[in-house]
């Protein structure tokens, strides 16, 4: 950890209040994984284990024990810039562009820029297709932001300073000229707003257009409501754009899908299985849940939030990339 991440890490532990409270709400912690509170003392608590889910930051009444986890554990796992990142600005290399074969052509839209993130560049790529196909029927113009990049939050960039992560966001945010930037990812759109950069997560831009996405054919699915630990801040909008297409939310619980955590994603999982059991897919609002779920053995199908919209138009196109199909 460089010494200006080290010195912000000092002042975030030094002020917590020792409540526990981070503790008692962390998914993790209730399946035998890390301990925020031990962390935040300096002691070990199994911080490989944190999930990212936040919950200890929401609860807090002091301090930020999310980015001292986070930071604490990238360098707990020696996680370095990887080399993806200086060559294409991504994490994760990003797909090969043949993933387009095949799909119809969208014209390309002048009234909003996507910033895809690095999971939907490098492994959901289909998900730009949904994006511009959904906004396309409800007459929004959308294409890529020009020299878009990884909006910096995942744990190997977390060896670079707040003031060189923020460099990068702000080189994104000038290649928008002034547009709107929509993310796909609460992740992203969660980072750029801890920047004072405004760039929505796609519930928040859909719910404008409700009235739009009410005109079009619609689908008659019984769904389940998985947002992600990021995205459940947006589930007011969340929930209202499902309904609008002519799904029925299920009513279940949500919660976390545990990431790729060995020995806690697998009781995480079975518990969102479990809550879903009644609906004919499950709607995310979080590309990386999405590759957890459509991994699960035996597991529901699953749509991110932009491609049910999509579907409501009559597309269903990328469901020829799903490993569990509807």
């Amino acid at each position: 950890m460089n010494e200006i991440n080290t010195k912000l890490m000092d002042q975030l532990m030094t002020a917590c209040l020792g409540c526990r409270r981070c503790t008692k709400v962390c998914p993790s912690h209730a399946h035998g994984g890390c301990d925020p509170y031990y962390v935040m003392k300096g002691w070990d608590g199994n911080v490989t284990k944190c999930i990212g889910c936040g919950k200890c930051s929401e609860v807090c009444p002091q301090t930020d024990p999310k980015t001292v986890m986070m930071h604490m554990k990238a360098e707990a796992l020696e996680l370095k810039v990887p080399d993806s990142f200086v060559k294409d600005g991504y994490v994760i290399e990003p797909a090969d562009p043949s993933w387009r074969e095949g799909l119809p052509e969208i014209p390309e839209g002048n009234d909003m820029y996507l910033v895809p993130g690095c999971i939907v560049k490098g492994k959901l790529p289909y998900l730009i297709y949904a994006a511009e196909r959904a906004f396309s029927a409800i007459g929004i113009g959308i294409k890529e932001l020009p020299e878009n990049k990884c909006c910096t939050y995942p744990l190997p960039l977390r060896s670079m300073t707040d003031v060189e992560r923020l460099a990068v966001k702000a080189r994104m945010q000038s290649h928008s000229r002034r547009k709107e930037m929509i993310t796909l990812c609460a992740g992203c759109c969660n980072e750029f707003g801890r920047s004072g950069i405004y760039a929505p997560h796609v519930s928040t831009v859909l719910a404008r257009y409700m009235d739009r996405i009410r005109a079009l054919p619609g689908v008659k699915l019984k769904v389940a409501l998985e947002p992600g630990c990021s995205s459940e801040r947006f589930m007011g909008d969340f929930e209202a754009v499902v309904r609008s297409t002519g799904a029925e939310p299920i009513g279940n619980t949500y919660g976390c899908c545990g990431k790729n955590i060995e020995g806690v994603n697998s009781e995480l999982m079975a518990e969102r299985e479990a809550e879903c059991a009644g609906a004919d897919a499950i709607v995310v609002g979080c590309p990386n849940c999405m590759r957890f779920y459509d991994a699960q053995p035996g597991g529901k199908p699953v749509i991110h939030l932009i491609e049910l919209v999509a579907m409501a138009a009559g597309d269903s196109e990328t469901q020829r990339f799903h490993k569990i199909k509807i």
